[in-house]
């Protein structure tokens, strides 16, 4: 039923858009936004959502896409008592098909017991939404253990090794070390930012643009540590995702600076006060790289207005 739903929204023009409370569907007539966000009455323990979440719900949707963008939420029932919270009754073009489609479902639903399916649904969508944040965590959790395991064999394969990326040409060493840690501290706080600013960012740029630049924000941040250090003379190996996690606070900076929806919801004094106190602490550690931190710094502020801004304006 969910995936009907969501096909209709697609055939009257709704398109996805990733939110604080998981995907939304947008659609855009002129200058006004128009936005349907489908969720369930239980929540994934079996406990009812009153309708003071839901309208609490509802006014976390219109701080993120503006105060005046109206709302309408579907509410899915597995007892069938599905409701449009629709205050302003300007979705009238949805409430026939979309009636249509849970009728039938209500008929299906004597031979198919839809609850426990219904709630595995509503959770998978919810994390659904940090996909490409897991999928990072994971690789660099894999990176970590065999590491742990092998030494300095993954080391020698995959950290960038300043001699081997300039002498033997080892490109893809400028991505597969931003996925390998010296030890558990270096990937534990590395791994803590990750869910803390990824999750955040994959939720507001949504995951595909997202992955693009947290992977850029890495691999350009191992271009100019690796050139700083073939100036300075020194063949140094280095590893560790900071280089990308960097640059998804330039990201987060970038969006705080010049989307106007998004400073609401965003700690901007808090990102800029982090950037530099990082920034600090790299410089006054003898084992940190800078280059790495401040070349993906401004890696993910550019690639967030490319990526993300620019596409904002297009849309409206």
């Amino acid at each position: 039923m969910y995936q009907k739903l969501v096909e209709l929204l697609r055939i009257h023009g709704y398109r996805k858009t990733d939110t604080q409370i998981g995907p939304c569907y947008v659609k855009y007539i002129g200058q006004q936004e128009k936005c349907v966000w489908i969720t369930f009455d239980r929540n994934p323990d079996g406990s009812s959502v009153t309708e003071e979440e839901f309208l609490q719900m509802q006014q976390v949707l219109k701080n993120q896409m503006g105060r005046n963008v109206p709302v309408l939420i579907l509410v899915l029932s597995e007892e069938g008592r599905n409701l449009f919270l629709d205050e302003e009754n300007l979705f009238e073009e949805l409430y026939e098909p979309v009636a249509v489609i849970l009728s039938q479902q209500q008929d299906l639903r004597e031979d198919v017991p839809m609850s426990e399916k219904e709630r595995n649904l509503k959770l998978i969508s919810r994390l659904y939404t940090y996909k490409m944040t897991a999928l990072i965590l994971l690789l660099n959790a894999a990176g970590f253990f065999l590491t742990e395991i092998y030494g300095d064999v993954i080391y020698d394969i995959g950290a960038c090794d300043v001699y081997r990326v300039k002498v033997l040409h080892e490109f893809y060493r400028l991505l597969t070390s931003n996925y390998l840690h010296f030890g558990w501290d270096h990937f534990f706080n590395n791994m803590i930012a990750l869910l803390l600013l990824g999750s955040t960012l994959e939720r507001i740029m949504g995951s595909f643009r997202y992955l693009v630049l947290y992977t850029g924000a890495g691999i350009i941040g191992s271009i100019l540590s690796a050139g700083y250090y073939i100036k300075a003379g020194e063949y140094v190996v280095s590893a560790g995702a900071s280089g990308a996690i960097f640059g998804i606070m330039g990201a987060l900076a970038a969006l705080f600076l010049f989307c106007r929806k998004q400073r609401q919801n965003l700690n901007g004094s808090g990102f800029f006060i982090l950037i530099a106190g990082s920034l600090y602490h790299g410089m006054q550690s003898g084992t940190t790289d800078n280059a790495a931190h401040i070349g993906g710094c401004i890696a993910g502020f550019i690639l967030a207005v490319l990526l993300y801004v620019l596409w904002q304006e297009r849309q409206g």
